[in-house]
């Protein structure tokens, strides 16, 4: 299917690469500043990177609760605009010299919440503009577009800095938000909204229920959520901190550890291309498959490191490609298991434990450092392969047991592309 036909799916894959880009050139630069700007503290650093994650807790909810209830189209534009002045205001303080802490931590804050909101209201927008059968194909080409960006933003961000100085990525970044306002102001909605009162105590208490609504009606995707959460939890530790200080305690230097990356990237992006050819129906139980041999691969990674860091290359490509598959299959579970009226809360609550979760994968990956870098890489492989093991084993007796239980209203789309 060629998905530029579709209007509405072209303008939010369009918006969603732009800001991408963006996004991903201001991650590279970010750090630099911070850094300079904390005078190379590791402490502050980790203050300010602290403050990045944790409005997740509180503005998750908010952010599923308004894609539920506000105009998708409008969520999307609020996000964008606050993410384009956060942009502004760093870009005019970096190129005045004055840019600090105090700064640094509330562009992070705000720009956590501009996250919050986005993700929510983007997820659940695209079962909207493509039919159900076809929502695995779109989840896969959303997945392309969003890695394509992760490595087209560093490569600009790269290029500006060869011409001239941190400040002006800066600026880059509020311009690509400025496009996809321009882009996002031609998408169409036809679903009239909720436009029910905004009370955080409600959002909350919604929020909770809807949490005891998928325990208890929709078994499956509780557990799903809960154990990719898990998962992300050990996910975030081995690639942000386990294999970069592997590679460098094995002598290999930050460009060894950058061809990782990169490899990781490439292979997520063919993930997205193969995965609406080899994957013909999206359930719970493939999810957890996935997160397993995705486990499975770090933990080859890991004994791989014991004799030769080389072999980590060819099989970053792989893992990127497993990767592809996880988040393909975990997005299109949510959007097509979700009840029709709650999936961006739905959205909230993953993004809210996703992201807790990668904020405390630095705590968890420096308990398991104390045993040793190598003790670490192979434990917490082994614990993705765990979860996602005793994940499935979960769900295989939920559906024994509810074997002859209807499943109306939950589609299950083909994966054809």
């Amino acid at each position: 299917m060629n998905w530029m036909k579709v209007k509405n799916f072209r303008t939010l894959l369009s918006s969603l690469f732009i800001s991408k880009s963006g996004d991903y050139a201001y991650e590279v630069v970010f750090v630099f500043i911070v850094l300079e700007s904390t005078h190379n503290n590791y402490l502050l650093t980790g203050f300010v990177y602290f403050f990045r994650f944790i409005p997740f807790l509180f503005f998750g909810p908010i952010g599923g609760w308004m894609a539920d209830n506000y105009r998708l189209k409008n969520n999307l534009l609020i996000s964008e605009w606050l993410r384009l002045t956060v942009s502004l205001i760093l870009f005019i303080s970096s190129l005045s010299g004055a840019v600090d802490i105090t700064i640094l931590i509330v562009a992070s804050i705000l720009t956590t919440i501009g996250r919050s909101i986005f993700q929510p209201s983007y997820q659940t927008a695209v079962p909207r503009t493509v039919d159900t059968d076809r929502l695995t194909g779109a989840n896969g080409v959303s997945q392309v577009a969003e890695e394509t960006a992760s490595v087209v933003g560093p490569l600009l961000c790269s290029l500006i800095l060869l011409f001239t100085d941190k400040p002006w990525v800066l600026l880059f970044n509020a311009v690509t938000y400025a496009v996809s306002i321009m882009i996002l102001s031609t998408f169409s909605e036809t679903d009239a909204a909720k436009g029910a009162p905004f009370r955080i105590k409600n959002v909350y208490q919604e929020t909770l229920y809807g949490i005891k609504q998928l325990y208890w009606d929709t078994r499956c995707l509780f557990i799903v959520i809960l154990g990719s959460s898990v998962c992300i939890l050990f996910t975030g530790s081995v690639i942000r901190f386990i294999i970069p200080a592997v590679t460098v305690s094995h002598g290999q230097g930050e460009v060894f550890t950058s061809w990782i990356f990169s490899l990781m990237a490439a292979g997520t992006i063919t993930g997205g291309l193969l995965y609406g050819r080899f994957v013909r129906s999206t359930s719970p139980e493939k999810v957890m498959q996935h997160w397993f041999v995705y486990g499975l691969l770090l933990l080859l990674m890991s004994f791989t490191a014991f004799h030769s860091l080389k072999f980590l290359l060819p099989l970053a490509f792989v893992l990127g490609i497993s990767g592809a598959f996880v988040d393909i299959s975990l997005v299109t579970v949510i959007q097509s298991w979700s009840p029709a009226d709650n999936i961006g809360k739905t959205f909230g609550t993953f993004s809210t434990l996703a992201n807790t979760a990668e904020a405390l994968s630095g705590v968890i990956s420096g308990l398991f450092a104390v045993g040793g870098l190598m003790i670490a890489f192979v434990g917490m492989s082994s614990l993705i392969t765990l979860t996602g093991i005793t994940s499935m084993a979960f769900l295989t007796r939920k559906t024994v047991k509810n074997k002859n239980s209807s499943q109306t209203g939950r589609n299950e789309p083909d994966g054809l592309s």
